[in-house]
């Protein structure tokens, strides 16, 4: 036993274990309550940076996911418009059929052409007005200037672009800023009369009526490539917020392993420092009371 009383060393021994005791049992404390392993930088300076990218990419990735969200709710409405075009324009072929046949009167055609201009007009004013959240879808102001022929990208005044030609309409549908991959431009063609070439068309005679038919075909045949070209988007937006999904559960996954607190563990280290910051104030206590005992030797 020592019996030197200026230097108590086994109480500064004593004192150390306390302060590594107190420290673990705080950390412990700290980590129950907030639920995190890492709450200030000095827990894990390496997981710490990690994990805060981890996180930055997380909340990108949910904002992206909406995003294409709202994509696909534009494009669904831009195909129930259409989906109601296309009802005027099936009924006006069949009126134009019906006006070809040579045994109607000039009364029957001229009633005829009462409703097939009424559906015209319609299947127009709703190309006009057909908006989602302001932008107009079917009014031709988001179509490419020249038609495109290249199945791989879109067909006529549609397309998939990488770089605004200053009608597309950007979706932005990454975690970062790749053009192509985390964001790229769409065309949607116009479906107007006057993009459709209806504007002029009726069914007062019999010549008329054929040449409605066909141009009829046509413009049914150009609504139908618009909505296979939206049916498509929405298919790969519905594809790109899966990605989206699975990429953000994984990389939550990775966080939540980093920066998270295991309660088992974290309990056992809690019961751990208590029962040493107990034993450690007891022999802090039994040093500090050594010099008392050596004062008893010149006593």
């Amino acid at each position: 036993m020592s019996t030197r009383i200026n230097h108590n060393l086994l109480s500064l021994t004593s004192q150390r274990s306390v302060w590594t005791a107190q420290n673990d049992l705080d950390k412990a404390v700290q980590r129950l309550s907030s639920g995190l392993r890492i709450n200030y930088a000095w827990d894990d300076p390496t997981g710490l940076g990690i994990s805060e990218r981890l996180r930055s990419s997380i909340v990108g990735m949910v904002e992206a996911e909406k995003n294409a969200s709202y994509n696909v709710n534009m494009l669904q409405t831009a195909e129930g418009a259409l989906a109601v075009i296309d009802e005027k324009l099936v009924r006006m072929r069949a009126i134009a059929v019906q006006a070809s046949n040579g045994i109607l009167t000039t009364l029957d055609r001229q009633v005829a052409n009462v409703e097939f201009q009424q559906l015209k007009s319609e299947a127009d004013r709703i190309a006009k007005t057909a908006n989602y959240n302001g932008y107009k879808l079917l009014d031709g102001s988001h179509a490419a200037a020249t038609a495109n022929s290249d199945p791989t990208l879109a067909l006529g005044n549609n397309a998939v672009i990488t770089a605004s030609d200053g009608a597309a309409i950007k979706f932005h549908i990454g975690e970062t800023n790749n053009a192509g991959q985390d964001y790229y431009y769409v065309n949607l063609g116009g479906m107007t009369a006057s993009d459709l070439n209806i504007a002029s068309l009726n069914v007062s005679d019999t010549a008329s009526s054929q040449a409605a038919i066909d141009t009829l075909i046509a413009a049914i045949n150009s609504k139908d490539t618009e909505r296979t070209f939206i049916g498509s988007m929405v298919e790969r937006l519905q594809n790109t917020i899966l990605n989206l999904k699975i990429q953000r559960e994984n990389a939550t996954a990775s966080e939540s392993q980093i920066r998270d607190a295991d309660f088992a563990e974290e309990m056992s280290n809690f019961t751990r420092s208590q029962i040493l910051m107990q034993t450690g104030v007891s022999m802090l206590s039994t040093a500090n009371g050594l010099p008392n005992i050596v004062a008893q030797l010149v006593g």
